[in-house]
């Protein structure tokens, strides 16, 4: 809140969506005297009820769009597909796009399609819904045999959802945020370091790691072939999944160099920890100026255009 009261915002903290809803809707944020009123939505499951819902990602997207206001996030299309593992993977890979080999498993119908993990291939369970490794712990990977479906199972009743299964990639994982402004950006691809294991393929990132301070710190890539290779499919991640103003790609990029998407962050962290900003200040962005990046790409996306003749660049800051 202070960091964007530090560039002469006014800022409201709601700690829940049905706050915000009822200030929009008794007209409260509607009377204020702004020119402009913007929306970011940072709930993520770990601090509200039921966030992790079937398209509740969705839902202040929605409401702001109803209200006038304009939101810093995706629309509440692309928010719903972008909280779907399974459904963006599948998406993205029906496009051509690298990801890797995907499952997804309900306890209520089984796996998807009858189809299950081939056995023998080593493989991660996540919570479909995931946000900020939920779910995620180190004995989520493992090598599927034939009890791979009673694994699973246990693990959708534990976290009390569908489990989405990746074939699991060995190497660095890279996270691309992008800019829409409207021209697209792809900020500095930055490589996730855990402190637990900085050096290690093998490694993935757990919800611990993310609470602990220090867990994660991030390191631009250096590889400018990579960088230009992931920029391209970063981009046309973020066009097929019909992506706004400012989201984030991530990456496993195995050790030959090979990259595969393999999450998506419809509203990435906005901290001087966060991975976006660790991007962006490779650009040399202040924090301050980051946010006002951050709140300049929704403009575009709501229709309000930067002044012609000014580069997006140059206009963000």
């Amino acid at each position: 809140m202070e960091a964007f009261r530090s560039i002469g915002a006014y800022v409201e903290l709601f700690e829940g969506e049905r706050e915000f809803i009822g200030a929009a809707a008794s007209g409260r944020l509607g009377s204020l005297q702004r020119r402009m009123k913007v929306v970011y939505n940072g709930i993520e499951g770990s601090i509200a009820h039921d966030a992790f819902m079937p398209g509740r990602k969705a839902l202040v997207p929605a409401v702001a769009d109803s209200y006038g206001f304009l939101c810093a996030n995706s629309n509440a299309y692309a928010c719903a597909l972008g909280r779907h593992k399974f459904h963006y993977l599948s998406l993205l890979s029906s496009l051509g796009l690298p990801t890797p080999r995907t499952w997804h498993y309900r306890k209520e119908t089984g796996w998807a399609g009858g189809h299950s993990p081939t056995e023998g291939l080593k493989v991660i369970a996540k919570s479909t819904y995931e946000s900020w490794s939920v779910g995620v712990t180190d004995e989520s990977i493992f090598l599927a045999d034939s009890t791979s479906t009673n694994r699973v199972a246990a693990i959708a009743e534990r976290i009390g959802q569908s489990v989405t299964v990746q074939e699991f990639v060995a190497g660095q994982e890279v996270c691309v945020p992008v800019l829409a402004t409207p021209e697209l950006m792809g900020t500095p691809p930055v490589v996730a370091v855990l402190a637990k294991a900085p050096l290690d393929p093998e490694a993935v990132m757990t919800i611990d790691d993310n609470l602990m301070s220090g867990g994660v710190t991030y390191q631009a890539l250096t590889d400018q072939d990579l960088v230009g290779r992931l920029h391209s499919l970063a981009l046309r991640a973020f066009i097929a999944l019909e992506l706004d103003a400012f989201a984030r790609i991530d990456f496993r990029v195995d050790e030959s160099g090979n990259p595969f998407i393999f999450d998506v962050g419809v509203s990435p962290g906005l901290s001087r920890g966060s991975s976006a900003f660790a991007s962006m200040s490779h650009w040399g962005f202040t924090h301050e100026e980051f946010l006002r990046a951050i709140l300049a790409a929704s403009l575009p996306a709501s229709g309000i255009r930067t002044p012609s003749g000014v580069s997006p660049e140059l206009h963000l800051r």
